[in-house]
């Protein structure tokens, strides 16, 4: 059997990571590297891919990351599409830790799984606009002065610079596009000039705000012609993932409307002039609750007002003999669009709604990181605090079992815990609770013993980490990651002894092969708690296959 190439896509639970995922995933082993689960980002079950659940800007995870997939025989191409983005136009600290330091990981990274070619996704919109009848190519220099583009042009930097030690490619994307939409300022611009607001006709300016679209199974197509072609490239190069030309804002209001409406709209030209006032008002409206929506528009966005990111890329569609597809341009497949939303309005509106969702740093992420590194300090303050109890207490029982199974145990659920955390999948804990809850009632334990535990390593896991200062402002998150999950558990086991003997007689209890052995358990859900994930729902693995996947 001939073996596959392999890949790793950071950014993988995102919306171009996904789509990537999907249309390479028959030919390629991919490491896809993201801060969500699989199953949060629902991204489904393939034999070809590994999930390896890390942060980019965490180098000590990364590193972890990197001895995995070498192990599993390294990779032969990095395709680092992970980066922080807002509308705010506000600095944000996930700009450096993400985009700069992130990519800076992310190429020391490269380095250690002797990567073919490490392939950057840059942006357009990191250039500033041209002057009228100028064009941007892959020669002009990311120039935009705001935080992002500053944080890309530092990132091609570092990118040009490891172009000596293997080869780079910087890809700046157009902006992306599915048959969704999934393109946060052209869905709010649809969604306000296909509805029946006030300012549903309004255009800015003339209507000549103009930037470039690529549909993202040309992005997708293009991605891979690098990767197939990679052999012929050169060690480090620039390439436009975009169409030639603009689009303007009026071209896309008179195709949507007419389209939408069966009849041409006139627009209402705003002037630039009295942009500022008009989004001044919206906030006014919007503050004294006489308006639902949050205004999309910023006040940085009004110096752009009829300009035009003119892209001319010939020099990629030379180099790659590649171009767009005709039919994915946007003039054209916004047809596609309109007839999503017309016909899944409500799927329209939720995949669109997640894309303006940005998370400099996912709490879960930072709960986890902590109770990793806090491990031996949580388990040895946990066990002391139930075999020191007092000898009339709940916790009698614990003082019975030998040693090491009770080490066993507390270490086993201290890892489920962590797995629930990682993935924001409670159903993990729920299943494994109940596995746990049976073996223990078939050994004479009663329920208040174990929702006793849990509430210990509830109360101390939360008491340590709202110590550090890092936490102490995520108290809430604490209650919800630590706190909530462990009060579900309780809930879980009660409702599972009330039932027990009802659906088990009781001398079948200790023969089920629902009584995995505490060291076979344990190392099951290690592995629920790794950053790479193995799932339950997707394997049916034997004690063997287990064992030597965690070798």
């Amino acid at each position: 059997m001939t073996q596959l190439p392999s890949i790793v896509i950071t950014g993988a639970s995102g919306f171009i990571g996904s789509y990537l995922i999907d249309y390479i995933k028959e030919d390629f082993k991919i490491f896809a590297i993201a801060r969500r689960s699989r199953k949060e980002a629902n991204i489904p079950y393939h034999q070809n891919l590994h999930w390896l659940q890390c942060d980019i800007s965490n180098w000590v995870t990364l590193n972890e990351a990197a001895d995995y997939i070498n192990k599993q025989g390294g990779t032969d191409f990095v395709v680092h599409l992970a980066a922080f983005y807002d509308f705010t136009y506000k600095d944000n600290t996930a700009y450096k830790n993400v985009n700069v330091d992130g990519t800076k990981n992310m190429l020391d990274f490269s380095a250690l799984v002797k990567t073919k070619r490490f392939i950057f996704a840059s942006s357009i919109a990191a250039c500033e606009f041209p002057s009228y009848g100028n064009v941007i190519t892959e020669k002009t220099s990311p120039d935009a002065n705001y935080h992002y583009a500053i944080s890309k042009k530092l990132g091609e930097v570092l990118v040009k610079n490891y172009s000596d030690r293997f080869p780079c490619t910087i890809v700046r994307f157009a902006a992306v596009y599915s048959d969704w939409c999934e393109f946060a300022p052209l869905y709010k611009f649809l969604t306000s000039w296909l509805s029946k607001k006030l300012e549903s006709k309004i255009i800015g300016g003339k209507g000549e705000s103009a930037i470039p679209y690529i549909h993202i199974r040309d992005l997708c197509q293009m991605l891979k012609t690098i990767i197939d072609r990679t052999s012929e490239l050169l060690p480090f190069d620039v390439y436009n993932a975009s169409p030639n030309g603009s689009i303007s804002h009026k071209e896309i209001f008179e195709i949507s409307t007419r389209y939408f409406f069966g009849e041409m709209i006139k627009p209402i030209h705003l002037p630039k002039l009295l942009a500022y006032p008009a989004l001044v008002l919206k906030r006014l409206l919007k503050s004294f609750k006489l308006v639902c929506d949050e205004p999309f528009e910023q006040f940085w966005m009004i110096r752009y007002i009829d300009k035009k990111l003119e892209v001319d890329s010939s020099y990629t569609q030379s180099v790659l003999n590649w171009l767009p597809t005709a039919r994915y341009h946007l003039t054209r497949r916004l047809l596609f669009l309109l007839e999503k939303l017309k016909s899944h309005p409500d799927e329209w509106r939720v995949k669109n709604e997640a894309t303006l969702k940005r998370f400099a740093r996912r709490t879960n992420l930072i709960i986890y990181e902590k109770m990793i590194e806090q491990k031996e300090v949580l388990l040895t303050k946990i066990s002391e605090i139930i075999i020191n109890e007092n000898p009339n207490g709940i916790f009698g029982r614990y003082r019975e079992m030998p040693l090491n199974d009770f080490q066993c145990y507390m270490s086993a659920l201290y890892h489920l815990l962590l797995a629930t955390i990682r993935s924001s999948d409670r159903s993990l804990l729920l299943k494994y609770i109940d596995d746990i809850a049976i073996r223990r009632f078939a050994e004479g334990f009663e329920p208040n013993i174990l929702c006793g535990t849990l509430k210990v390593f509830s109360d101390t896991i939360i008491h340590h980490l709202s110590a550090y200062k890092e936490l102490s402002n995520i108290k809430q998150e604490l209650y919800d990651n630590i706190g909530l999950s462990l009060q579900i558990a309780q809930d879980e086991v009660e409702d599972l002894y009330d039932n027990l003997v009802k659906k088990m007689p009781i001398e079948m209890i200790s023969k089920s092969s629902l009584l995995p052995d505490c060291k076979e358990l344990q190392k099951m859900i290690h592995q629920l708690s790794a950053f790479y994930q193995v799932s339950p729902e997707d394997f049916n693995l034997t004690s063997a296959e287990l064992q030597n996947t965690l070798k």
